[in-house]
């Protein structure tokens, strides 16, 4: 196969006077031809591309970077997109063609230089042609780069230590495209937000649970690559924002679902159906018992008994009432109950239930289940099995229902009421981790809240918002006072 491999790259501060023109250009190096494979200064992604296709007819095409500053002059950019149309038409026909981008290059004439070199170069090799590309993590992604590349991935780290293997996971696709394997499908979704560099560590919170996200999707077989682009933001550019970007193999409705994040627990349980993945742990986040929720949501638990799933489905329910009512018929009854939504009775409400008690859990040491949980129960209605308690428990462990009595490595579902917490319990067994939101007092989108006491304006409950660190009050202590 015959590859071609490009770089053009740079991260633009537009507030900068400095302007990088063609001289600023040649200083970082301006490369063209099959010496662009040996380029591998200035975090170029050229070296992991080589990882990947070194046995593949490679061919260098054109490179030319800058060091960050402000942005790239008129005449500098027509001549970098004049050399690189040049030299891309000169090795055609390519089989595919990779490119070293940053994602955050912005021109004087255009605030989008690496989305014009991917229209460019698109519009040169054809649609047939895969395109992919490897990109800093503060790219901003726009229309342009999605609509003109078939692969776009960004780096996982802030501070940025895994460059090349980003690269290796571009060609790595491109690759398994042109053999027939996977059929990209890329689903981006643009976050009206930009933060702080400073905030966006990936080792701190709370980029390290959003990176922990998206390695968890990635762990789906169907998902070839997410990254999320936390982008930089002294860029007074149109489409400026966060992005999350999600390729799957050829599922368009998986692409798009993963990229907003948090489907609801509707679509979750649809994507849990729809897969032979077993069992599937899906996080039932906004009534999470490490967050304050109140562990009676019965969303899930209605939807279930709508479905009558086919198979083990095991989710968990705090009610008093309940439980004690289970205890008292006894193991092997029968039992109508109404049961969940009493505490929460804001965001849920009660469900109706006929089933078996399986199991009574009296306190006693012997048991597995933790002994703060009270009195618990297991209901079993059809092929769906409720461990009811008294009190709240571990939410993101699967000891909540081996320590019932029940494998949780049999279930096809088992419903976890944690948000990042549970991905570390049940790594063992589950083979695909799931987000679904229902309604509860710990939702995601915090603007569904109530809120009454909080200092306004705060961001995000009030939009736009304009902060100045030197306006902001300072609290002091004196030495002895």
């Amino acid at each position: 196969m015959r590859l071609g491999i490009a770089r053009v790259a740079a991260e633009t501060n537009t507030f900068s006077p400095i302007l990088v023109d063609m001289e600023t250009l040649r200083v970082n190096g301006i490369v063209r031809g099959q010496e662009v494979l040996k380029e591998v200064s200035g975090w170029s992604n050229i070296p992991g591309f080589l990882d990947i296709v070194g046995s593949e007819e490679l061919i260098g095409i054109t490179s030319a970077h800058a060091r960050p500053a402000g942005c790239l002059t008129e005449d500098a950019m027509n001549t970098v997109l004049e050399w690189f149309t040049e030299d891309l038409i000169k090795v055609l026909p390519l089989d595919g063609l990779l490119l070293s981008l940053h994602g955050a290059f912005a021109g004087v004439a255009d605030p989008d230089v690496e989305g014009l070199v991917l229209q460019r170069a698109r519009e040169i090799v054809g649609e047939k042609t895969p395109i992919g590309a490897a990109l800093d993590l503060h790219g901003n992604i726009t229309r342009r780069k999605i609509e003109n590349a078939d692969v776009i991935r960004g780096y996982h780290t802030h501070p940025h230590l895994d460059s090349r293997e980003t690269a290796q996971k571009v060609a790595q696709i491109l690759l398994a495209t042109l053999r027939g394997e996977v059929h990209p499908f890329m689903s981006a979704v643009k976050i009206p937000m930009i933060t702080p560099a400073e905030t966006q560590l990936t080792e701190e919170y709370p980029m390290r649970e959003l990176m922990q996200v998206i390695r968890q999707q990635e762990e789906d077989g169907r998902v070839l690559s997410s990254s999320i682009f936390a982008v930089q933001p002294w860029m007074d550019i149109p489409e400026l924002g966060w992005c999350a970007v999600v390729v799957t193999d050829g599922d368009g409705d998986l692409a798009d679902r993963l990229a907003r994040d948090h489907p609801t627990y509707k679509e979750a349980l649809d994507e849990a159906f729809a897969t032979d993945a077993r069992p599937i742990v899906i996080s039932d986040f906004a009534d999470m018992m490490t967050g304050g929720g109140t562990g009676d949501s019965t969303w899930y638990l209605k939807e279930l008994l709508a479905r009558s799933p086919k198979e083990p489905c095991y989710l968990t329910m705090v009610d008093p009432e309940a439980v004690k009512e289970m205890a008292e018929v006894g193991e092997g009854a029968e039992v109508t109950l109404m049961l969940g939504g009493k505490q929460d009775n804001i965001y849920s409400s009660p469900a109706e239930v006929t089933g078996e008690v399986l199991r009574v859990l009296p306190h006693s040491p012997d048991r597995d289940l933790p002994q703060s949980m009270g009195l618990a129960a297991v209901l079993k209605a059809e092929n769906i099995y409720v461990v009811v308690t008294e009190r709240l428990g571990p939410g993101s462990s699967p000891i909540i229902y081996s320590g019932a009595g029940l494998d949780p490595g049999k279930a096809k579902i088992l419903v976890a009421k944690s948000v990042v917490d549970f991905r570390a319990g049940y790594k063992d067994i589950a083979q695909c981790f799931l987000l679904g939101e229902a309604p509860g007092l710990c939702p995601s989108n915090l603007r569904l809240l109530r809120w009454e006491n909080v200092p306004r304006p705060i961001f995000p409950l009030d939009v736009p918002i304009s902060w100045n660190s030197a306006d902001a009050p300072v609290y002091r202590k004196h030495p002895g006072g």
